[in-house]
C-alpha cells in the first residue's frame, strides 16, 4: 500500500479485507485511501474453519460461540489469516479472544489438531489446501469443516460486501462426501485513479481474452473467470475496468460502479 501512495507501484495484487479496510479508512488505516480502485478479482480465499466434531452440533460457524475456553489457531501472529478470522468472529458476534488462541501456520495448525493440543484452526487458502486435506486423511470424521447460512454470510460481511458464498465440491477433502458452504475473500488487482482508463481498460481485455493461455502457466489464475471478475471486489471498479466488463455484459452493481 505504501508503494502505492508513493507512487511508486501504480498496480497491486491485494487481499480483500485490506482493500475494503483502506477503502473505508479502517483497520490499519487512519485515512481513506481514495486513490485506489478495483481491476478485477483474482483468485479466492476460500475460509476453512475447522474444528472437533463434538465441538459442531449445527455443523455452522455459530458453533463457533459455544467454544469459548478452546485453543484455536486463527493463524500466524499479523497475518492475513489472523485478521481475517478475527473480522469474520466479529461480525458473527464471537470474539476470538475469548478462546486460546495459538498463533501457528497451516501445516502447524493441522498438526496440531491431530495430536489433540487445539481444538480448532482457520485455513483460508485457494481450493484444496494440503493443510485440510492432511487433517482429512489422518482424522477423517473427528472434524468438521463448519458451513455457513445466507444469514451468517451477512453478518460476516458486516458493512463490507467482501465475502461470497463459496461451496467447496463433495470429496475435495478425504471422507467429506458433501457440499460444504462456506465463503470466500477475492485477492484483487488495484490500480491507481491516475491511471489513464484506456490502459487500464486494455489491460483488462487483454488479461481476459487470454485468459487460456495465463491459466497454461500459473496456477493461481486456473479458478478466474469473466462471470467471477468482480465477486466480493472492496471498492469501485476502475473506469477502464468497468468500461471492458460492460462492454461483454457484466452487470456492475451500484456499489462499484466508477467514482
Amino acid at each position: 500500500m505504501k508503494l502505492m501512495n508513493d507512487n511508486e507501484a501504480q498496480f497491486a495484487i491485494l487481499q480483500g479485507l485490506y482493500g475494503a479496510w483502506a477503502w473505508a479508512g479502517e483497520g490499519p488505516y487512519a485515512e481513506r485511501q481514495n486513490q485506489l480502485r478495483s481491476v478485477s478479482m483474482l483468485w479466492q480465499n476460500v475460509e476453512h474453519f475447522i474444528v472437533r466434531s463434538d465441538l459442531a452440533p449445527t455443523g455452522t460457524i455459530a458453533d463457533l460461540a459455544s467454544m469459548k475456553g478452546k485453543k484455536f489457531s486463527i493463524g500466524s501472529k499479523n497475518s492475513g489469516t489472523e485478521f481475517s478470522g478475527r473480522q469474520i468472529m466479529k461480525g458473527i458476534g464471537v470474539d476470538p479472544d475469548t478462546f486460546n488462541l495459538a498463533y501457528l501456520g497451516y501445516g502447524g495448525s493441522a498438526s496440531a489438531l491431530q495430536n489433540g493440543t487445539i481444538d480448532g484452526m482457520n485455513t483460508p487458502a485457494g481450493v484444496p489446501v494440503g493443510a485440510v486435506t492432511q487433517a482429512f486423511a489422518a482424522m477423517g470424521n473427528d472434524i468438521k469443516i463448519l458451513s455457513f447460512t445466507d444469514e451468517q454470510i451477512k453478518q460476516a460481511n458486516g458493512n463490507y460486501n467482501l465475502w461470497t458464498k463459496f461451496d467447496i465440491p463433495a470429496n475435495t477433502y478425504p471422507g467429506v462426501d458433501k457440499t460444504i458452504t462456506t465463503i470466500a475473500q477475492p485477492n484483487f488487482l488495484a490500480v491507481r485513479t491516475d491511471i489513464s482508463e484506456e490502459d487500464v481498460y486494455q489491460l483488462t481485455k487483454a488479461m481476459y481474452e487470454n485468459l487460456a493461455f495465463l491459466q497454461g502457466i500459473h496456477k493461481a489464475t486456473k479458478d478466474m473467470a469473466i462471470e467471477k471478475a468482480i465477486e466480493g471486489l472492496p471498492m469501485p471498479l476502475h473506469a477502464g475496468a468497468a468500461r471492458y466488463y460492460q462492454e461483454v455484459g457484466i452487470k456492475i452493481p451500484a456499489h462499484l460502479m466508477p467514482q
